[in-house]
């Protein structure tokens, strides 16, 4: 993971500094701050998930229940997600004040958090049933490194927009936190049985190790739409919006040297 981010950060300014070294272009420095959500993907999220808690409980019914009893799978999944995104980038315009297209380089820290609460039954004409409900937390606290490309449209314009797209690679590491996970089994006349879970917490390099999965790194996908607005020479405010493995809006500072 570590030789990934390394390489990037070589390969991203030898790219910038051999294409433009000899230009008479200008430099931008922009920090700049925004929320992230995956908000547009809601319902399909919730979905999946409801899918794979029905197939989970069905692996229960199969256990506990006779195997000639038919019945009707229902599920209640409320998926939430909210982020924060705080970065640094350094831009650089080959043809100077008035020229549209940029490449930059950013670092960026990052908090996203998803939010699963879930549950699922079984339930028989007969009034007996199997419930099972549980929730989830996932926060992930990257550091990501960027490569964007940007072409602003009538630069020379006081208030422009601008489009923009990119790629990024960061450490995929993180927390699962889990809670209030339990499953219980109703068949007449034998009295319920109730499987609990405990609460727990799970490192998510650690998960990864444990089911044999691969290192691999958080790969960000970028394309943003945006305004640049001119406040005095060299001193510009920007608002954008667009993806971010997700849905990300953000307003920042840029100073032209």
């Amino acid at each position: 993971m570590r030789k990934i981010i390394l390489v990037f950060m070589i390969i991203a300014p030898i790219i910038i500094f051999g294409q433009f070294a000899l230009a008479k272009g200008e430099w931008q420095i922009s920090p700049h701050y925004g929320f992230w959500t995956l908000s547009p993907v809601k319902s399909l999220i919730e979905n999946l998930t409801g899918e794979a808690l029905e197939n989970e409980l069905q692996k229960l019914v199969e256990e506990y229940l006779p195997s000639d009893l038919d019945g009707d799978y229902s599920h209640i999944v409320d998926f939430d997600s909210s982020g924060r995104n705080l970065a640094l980038e350094l831009r650089f315009y080959p043809g100077g004040e008035d020229g549209s297209f940029s490449i930059g380089l950013a670092v960026e820290k990052s908090q996203l958090e998803l939010i699963l609460q879930g549950s699922t039954r079984y339930e028989l004409a007969d009034g007996n049933y199997v419930d099972a409900s549980g929730n989830a937390r996932l926060l992930l606290e990257p550091i990501s490194y960027h490569l964007g490309f940007r072409w602003d449209i009538m630069p020379s314009w006081r208030l422009h927009p601008y489009i923009g797209f990119g790629a990024g690679v960061g450490s995929l590491n993180g927390v699962i936190t889990y809670d209030g996970v339990a499953a219980e089994i109703y068949y007449a006349p034998a009295p319920p049985i109730t499987i609990p879970y405990p609460d727990g917490q799970l490192d998510l390099t650690d998960l990864l190790e444990y089911l044999e999965y691969p290192s691999i790194p958080l790969i960000v996908l970028q394309l943003n739409l945006g305004f640049n607005l001119e406040i005095t020479n060299n001193l510009y405010l920007l608002l954008d919006a667009g993806i971010w493995d997700g849905l990300i809006v953000r307003g920042g500072v840029c100073l032209r040297i």
